[in-house]
C-alpha cells in the first residue's frame, strides 16, 4: 500500500475556483483568493466539508475576539501560516493506515463489509433495494470511491448522520441537521472567496492545543459505546469544539489497490487506493444534552416553559420567508433562536459597519439540510437568503418586530386566499379538506411569489432605522405604517393574481359563476380591510380600518 493518506499533506479538497475550473487543494491552501467555494458535486457534502473547515480553522487558530477576527478576515493568513497552525492535529487527520483514523473507530471492528454506497445518506436501504423500490434514488451508483471522496463522504455521514435503526445513532444535532451559514457580501465584482466564507462563520475562543486533542475528535481515543453499559457524551465530558467533529457511527473504511484503475464515482478521479466497503457496528457515540451546542445551527423549545433548546430541522425542502425569521433574528420571544454563527455576525457588524461596509450591508443566509422522516431523506434543501442586519440593537429588534408583522399578515392573507378558491371551485358548503392537490399549491404559490417583496420591504425598513437610536421611537409609528401599506398592496396584487389563475371566472359553468364571484368577493372585502378576516389583517400591518356607512334604523328606512 501507498504510504498513509495524510488530510493535512494531499490535495484532497475539490473547490471552485474564479477561472470558472476546478482544482484540488490541500487544507492550508483554503487562504487562496481565487477559491471561491468547495465544490464535490453533492449539496450535503459541500455543506458537511464547510462545517468541518470552519471547525478545523476554529481550532487551530480560533479568534480570541471580534478585534482578531477583523483582522484575519482582511489580512487571511498564508500557506506556510496555515500548515503551521494544522501541523499540531496532523495525527488527527490520517485517513488510513494502522493509526488513528479520521472519523472511524481507533481499533478494527469485526463484522461483515457493507458496499460503500451505504455511506451515502440518500442511498436506497438494503430492503429497498430487495424490493426494487429504488425508484427515486437508484442503488449501485456509487460503488467505488478515492481515499478524497471517501474521506468526504464519511465527514458528510458523521455529519448528518441519520437515524439508521437499533443502536445507529444519529448526528450530535440529530438525523440530518440544518445548518446557517453567514455568506459575508463583497465588491460587486467578484464572489466572496471561501476564506471569506468560511472566517465569516468561525467562532470565537473555540481554539484547542494538541493536549486538547482527544477530547475534540473523538476518533483519536476509544469510541465512548453507548449499548446499554456505555456512556452518554454530553458537553462537559468533550471540549466545546468536538461539536463540529462529532462521530456517532462506528465505522472502518476498508482499504484496496486500485488495480484497474477505477474512476471515483464522486470526484471522478483515478486514485491508487479505493474503498468499496466497509464496516459498521451499532453504539457509537451518543450525544445528548447538547442544548445551543452547535455554533451553526438554530435552535428552538417546544413550549415557551422548556428549559431545553433542539436543533430545527426542516420540514421540506422549500425554504422560504416564513422561515427565515427565526433562522436570520429570532421569533416567539425567545422560543426561536438563530445560529450563533448569525447573531456573533450581526454583533461585529455593529461594530465594524465603517470597514468593508459590503461585507455587512450585502451579507446573505445559507441555510442547507435534510427534510427527513425518520430514517428517510425526503430532500436537500438549500436557500440562500438576504440577512438584514440594523446598525444598533435598537433597531435590530425594530426590525424584528416588523418581520413578524409581515409575516402575519401574510398568513392571514394566505389563509383567506384558500378559503375564497375553496369557494370559488367548489361552493360554500365544501368541505374543509376538499382537494388538497389544489389547495396546498395555491398556498405555496403565494409564498412564493411574495417572497421579493417581503425582503424588498424589510430592506427598506432597515434603512429607514438607519438613524440614531434617539430618533427611532419617534419615528418607528410612521414607517411601521408607510410599510405596512406598501406590503397590503403587493399581498392584495399577488393574492388575487392567484386567484384568478386558479379559479378562472371565463371558464366556470354558468351554474357555478356565482361561487367564483363570492369567493373573490370574500378575499377583496378581507384585502381592503373588512369582515373579521379583514379587520386582524390591517390591524397586524397597523393600517387604519376603513370607514362604514352607519347602519339606518327601521323609521329611516319606512321614511326612505
Amino acid at each position: 500500500m501507498p504510504e498513509q493518506f495524510s488530510l493535512v499533506e494531499q490535495p484532497w479538497l475539490h473547490v471552485a475556483l474564479t477561472s470558472g475550473k476546478s482544482a484540488f487543494v490541500r487544507l492550508c491552501d483554503i487562504s487562496r483568493s481565487d477559491i471561491l467555494r468547495i465544490s464535490t458535486g453533492r449539496p450535503d457534502c459541500d455543506i458537511s466539508l464547510t462545517e468541518f473547515l470552519i471547525g478545523m480553522l476554529a481550532v487551530a487558530i480560533g479568534p480570541k475576539d471580534d478585534d482578531e477576527w477583523l483582522e484575519r478576515f482582511n489580512a487571511p493568513p498564508s500557506e506556510d501560516e496555515l500548515q503551521a497552525a494544522f501541523a499540531p492535529f496532523a495525527q488527527a487527520l490520517i485517513l488510513d493506515g494502522d493509526s488513528p483514523r479520521f472519523f472511524q473507530d481507533l481499533q478494527e471492528i469485526e463484522g461483515e463489509a457493507g458496499p460503500i454506497s451505504g455511506l451515502l445518506i440518500d442511498a436506497p436501504g438494503v430492503s429497498t433495494l430487495r424490493d426494487n423500490a429504488d425508484h427515486f434514488v437508484k442503488g449501485g451508483q456509487t460503488q467505488t470511491l478515492s481515499r478524497a471522496g471517501a474521506a468526504i463522504v464519511l465527514a458528510t455521514l458523521q455529519t448528518c448522520a441519520p437515524s439508521g435503526g437499533a443502536g445507529h445513532r444519529t448526528s450530535l444535532r440529530g438525523g440530518g441537521p440544518l445548518a446557517t451559514l453567514v455568506v459575508p457580501g463583497a465588491p460587486r465584482d467578484r464572489e466572496p472567496t471561501l476564506w471569506e466564507r468560511l472566517w465569516a462563520n468561525v467562532p470565537n475562543e473555540m481554539s484547542g492545543t494538541p493536549e486538547d486533542a482527544r477530547r475534540i475528535f473523538p476518533w483519536l481515543m476509544p469510541t465512548r459505546v453507548s449499548d446499554k453499559s456505555g456512556d452518554q457524551t454530553a458537553p462537559a465530558n468533550v471540549h466545546p469544539a468536538q461539536a463540529f467533529f462529532g462521530m456517532p457511527r462506528r465505522i472502518r473504511l476498508d482499504f484496496m489497490r486500485n488495480a484497474d484503475k477505477r474512476l471515483c464515482d464522486l470526484l471522478g478521479i483515478v486514485d491508487d487506493v479505493i474503498v468499496t466497503r466497509y464496516v459498521t457496528r451499532p453504539w457509537g457515540t451518543n450525544y445528548v444534552g447538547w442544548s445551543k451546542g452547535h455554533p451553526l445551527s438554530p435552535y428552538y423549545k417546544v413550549k415557551p416553559a422548556d428549559l431545553e433548546y433542539l436543533p430545527v430541522h426542516l420540514q421540506s425542502a422549500r425554504v422560504g420567508y416564513r422561515e427565515w425569521l427565526g433562522f436570520a433574528i429570532g421569533a416567539d420571544g425567545n422560543s426561536r433562536l438563530p445560529a450563533d454563527c448569525v447573531k456573533r455576525f450581526q454583533h461585529r457588524a455593529r461594530f465594524f459597519r465603517g470597514k468593508n461596509a459590503v461585507v455587512w450591508s450585502d451579507a446573505r443566509l445559507l441555510v442547507a439540510g435534510y427534510a427527513m422522516d425518520n430514517m428517510k431523506p425526503l430532500d436537500f434543501g438549500e436557500a440562500l437568503m438576504p440577512l438584514i442586519v440594523g446598525s444598533s440593537d435598537a433597531a435590530n429588534q425594530l426590525i424584528r418586530e416588523q418581520a413578524e408583522k409581515l409575516i402575519e399578515s401574510a398568513k392571514l392573507v394566505a389563509s383567506q386566499l384558500t378559503t375564497s378558491v375553496k369557494i370559488g371551485l367548489y361552493g360554500e358548503g365544501a368541505k374543509a379538506d376538499s382537494d388538497s392537490s389544489v389547495l396546498y399549491p395555491v398556498r405555496d404559490r403565494f409564498w412564493a411569489d411574495t417572497e421579493a417583496a417581503f425582503f424588498a420591504t424589510l430592506t427598506d425598513a432597515a434603512e429607514q432605522f438607519d438613524v440614531p437610536e434617539d430618533k427611532l421611537q419617534d419615528m418607528h409609528g410612521d414607517i411601521r405604517t408607510e410599510l405596512g401599506g406598501v406590503w397590503l398592496q403587493k399581498l392584495r396584487t399577488h393574492a388575487l393574481l392567484v386567484f384568478d389563475d386558479t379559479v378562472p371566472i371565463g371558464s366556470a359553468e354558468s351554474k357555478r359563476i356565482v361561487d367564483v364571484i363570492n369567493g373573490r368577493k370574500m378575499l377583496m372585502l378581507a384585502l381592503t380591510g373588512y369582515g373579521k378576516a379583514g379587520i386582524s389583517l390591517f390591524k397586524s400591518l397597523a393600517l387604519p380600518l376603513p370607514e362604514t356607512k352607519p347602519k339606518k334604523d327601521k323609521k329611516d328606512r319606512r321614511a326612505a
